[in-house]
């Protein structure tokens, strides 16, 4: 199969009306694009918050992966964004939480897994705080992918410098990378373009590669995966003419679609203006060091609740080179979970790969070897292959729980 026929799959362009919400101020309907793939007669449900500029295509290459695994995967776009219609910047997170579950209910989908990559991360824990019951009732699980981390945290030189760029410089970012793509240079860039996008536009240059999860070429050799024979007779990401016309027509699909959302999404992670919140009324939070505690409090009281005792698991896999959060923003983000009292691996254990956990939550933090910000999702990294195997996991048959 080629590229152009894979992505021209109807599972890539699904959508739905999400109904109109008076309180909200939209007398209209709504209308959410989105893709379903994978094994999608599967029970193991994975629900995707893409980084910044991924759209629903963006993750396309993990299908055979995830049909390996017997994994559905469900990738909405965010408003503004593919197909889906525009939303007030405040209403951004909001609408997010709002569209979930009746997607969910569309689609007939009980329960779900959760899972972000960068910038995700902030729609994925408004998910879990809002919608608890929406995980596994026995065996919760949810992954962040290279967690994005505030600027103010991590001390990433680029991304401070971002501070002295007024909002409106910001909300144009979409429109910047539009006119670069069409009049300078095709782009690949997505999350990198963030702030390069911006920085480097003032120097009259174009953004960085974007982060499909396709290599790059000449990055490393790719191994023999479980999915191996599965993705070949879907798509054959071994060529090499294949992995660089996917690119090609992904980044083509993103800007033949709408793309004024990714200016909110980056006044939004950059904080611009500071008092735009991160969170929603329901489950009202700071910063992850707040969310996390507040999640804690969650699972806590759910095992005296209806949901029952539950064992969350959440996974961390940080990319072993991040120019958007380097180890100080990886380093905040793993202490966020470390509570007063939570445990540490004991002396000695592998720094890779360490977990925290207390009574009714388990975090583990993992560093992909010879992964990037924008490519610790690819296949070839072994970190998504760690993830849907532990996402089906997370969905024992009736007879395993």
């Amino acid at each position: 199969m080629g590229a152009l026929e894979f992505l021209c799959d109807a599972r890539f362009h699904r959508s739905f009306l999400l109904r109109p919400n008076e309180a909200a101020g939209r007398s209209k309907p709504l209308r959410v694009s989105y893709a379903d793939y994978g094994d999608r007669h599967s029970d193991a449900v994975v629900l995707v918050c893409g980084a910044l500029m991924a759209t629903r295509f963006t993750y396309a290459t993990l299908d055979g992966l995830a049909k390996a695994f017997n994994v559905r995967i469900i990738h909405p776009n965010r408003p503004g964004i593919g197909g889906s219609d525009q939303v007030d910047l405040h209403q951004r997170i909001a609408t997010w939480l709002e569209m979930v579950p009746q997607l969910l209910s569309h689609l007939g989908v009980s329960h779900i897994a959760v899972a972000s990559h960068s910038g995700g991360v902030i729609y994925a824990l408004n998910t879990i705080l809002t919608y608890p019951q929406l995980l596994h009732p026995v065996t919760p699980y949810a992954t962040f992918f290279a967690p994005w981390v505030h600027h103010s945290h991590s001390g990433v030189p680029h991304l401070r410098a971002t501070e002295l760029l007024p909002a409106t410089i910001v909300g144009r970012f979409a429109a910047l990378v539009r006119f670069l793509n069409s009049n300078v240079a095709p782009i690949a860039g997505l999350s990198t373009g963030l702030v390069h996008g911006i920085k480097e536009s003032l120097h009259h240059t174009i953004p960085d590669p974007a982060p499909l999860p396709v290599t790059p070429p000449n990055t490393m050799s790719r191994t023999a995966s479980i999915a191996s024979s599965c993705q070949r007779a879907l798509l054959d990401i071994e060529d090499p003419k294949v992995v660089e016309e996917l690119r090609r027509l992904i980044v083509e699909y993103l800007f033949a679609e709408g793309i004024d959302g990714i200016s909110d999404d980056a006044k939004l992670f950059l904080r611009k203006p500071t008092s735009l919140p991160w969170c929603s009324t329901k489950a009202v939070w700071s910063d992850f060091d707040d969310a996390v505690p507040l999640l804690s409090k969650m699972t806590k009281e759910g095992d005296d609740s209806a949901l029952g005792a539950r064992k969350w698991r959440v996974d961390a896999f940080h990319a072993e080179t991040d120019h958007m959060v380097g180890e100080k923003g990886r380093e905040w983000f793993d202490n966020c979970w470390k509570l007063s009292h939570s445990t540490a691996n004991s002396p000695g254990a592998d720094t890779e790969d360490q977990g925290m956990g207390w009574e009714s939550l388990e975090y583990k933090s993992h560093v992909v070897p010879a992964s990037g910000h924008d490519y610790v999702m690819d296949p070839a990294f072994g970190a998504a292959e760690r993830w849907l195997e532990s996402v089906r996991e997370a969905f024992p048959s009736p007879a395993e729980v």
